[in-house]
């Protein structure tokens, strides 16, 4: 059972999708590890590693790690559009593998989401939603 840095990869792959990240793009600022200080206008997507799904095949070559997407924004509309924009882009790499640096994301699946979490009480931005997904690393 291999390992690699499936949240880097991630985050790597969602920043270099120029129809989705940057301004004007619903997902305006990007990903992170952590939420930003100041995160200004726009969406923005917190990855995390939340597990690993069962091994796929008996080679100890390929990571299948259960990511998380948490999508902020400071619009309940830029947040699901945002969400739905994400979701969509992992699900288009089921067939469509992805180089990301030295590695292979070969399938996305078993999506959950986009689920709207109730955000109100927090000091964050007040909406937020999950995209959760299996990444298939080699």
């Amino acid at each position: 059972m291999a390992y690699v840095a499936a949240v880097r990869l991630v985050r790597s792959w969602l920043t270099s999708q120029t129809t989705l990240v940057g301004p004007g793009k619903p997902i305006a600022l990007g990903a992170f590890r952590q939420h930003p200080r100041s995160p200004g206008q726009g969406a923005y997507v917190l990855l995390s590693r939340i597990g690993r799904a069962g091994d796929v095949v008996a080679e100890d070559v390929i990571d299948s790690a259960r990511i998380s997407a948490s999508i902020y924004a400071g619009t309940d509309e830029a947040a699901e559009d945002a969400a739905v924009a994400y979701a969509n882009a992992v699900t288009a790499l089921t067939g469509s593998p992805a180089v990301i640096g030295d590695a292979r994301c070969l399938v996305a699946d078993d999506l959950v989401g986009p689920l709207l979490v109730d955000n109100h009480d927090s000091d964050r931005e007040q909406w937020q939603y999950l995209v959760d997904a299996t990444f298939t690393i080699i």
